[in-house]
């Protein structure tokens, strides 16, 4: 598959499991099933899963071991969030600038940097031994 088509399926997860982190945040604190701490915790880790699932069968196709491929993915993911964590304070602390601007810019570098980590390493097939 082209990488370009790979891109944009990888984006189009991003927002679905954008939307499911949010939602499952908003759900559990607007009923009070949860604090918010609690509640972006749980709705991180439903939108790593299912972001994990649409990556591994829809974006990448990939056949190989689930297991191993999780943990890479959660490995990739802990990287972008140290990434995500060096962004905000580079832009506040460093170049004094508002949060926000990092967030944003943090956003696409973080997407990209995951994206070519999982495309090199999470969903790569190993070549048939001889």
């Amino acid at each position: 598959m082209p990488q370009l088509s790979k891109l944009l399926r990888y984006g189009v997860v991003g927002v679905i499991g954008a939307v499911s982190h949010m939602s499952t945040l908003f759900l559990l604190v607007e009923f009070d099933v949860a604090g918010p701490v609690v509640a972006t915790t749980a709705g991180f880790l439903a939108a790593l899963l299912i972001s994990y699932g649409m990556n591994r069968i829809w974006t990448f196709g990939f056949t190989g071991s689930y297991w191993a491929s999780l943990l890479k993915y959660c490995i990739v993911s802990l990287i972008g969030l140290g990434l995500n964590i060096l962004i905000i304070k580079l832009f506040t602390d460093y170049l004094g600038l508002w949060y926000g601007w990092g967030a944003f810019f943090a956003v696409g570098a973080v997407a990209l940097n995951n994206f070519v980590l999982n495309n090199a390493w999470t969903f790569t097939q190993k070549a048939p031994s001889r």
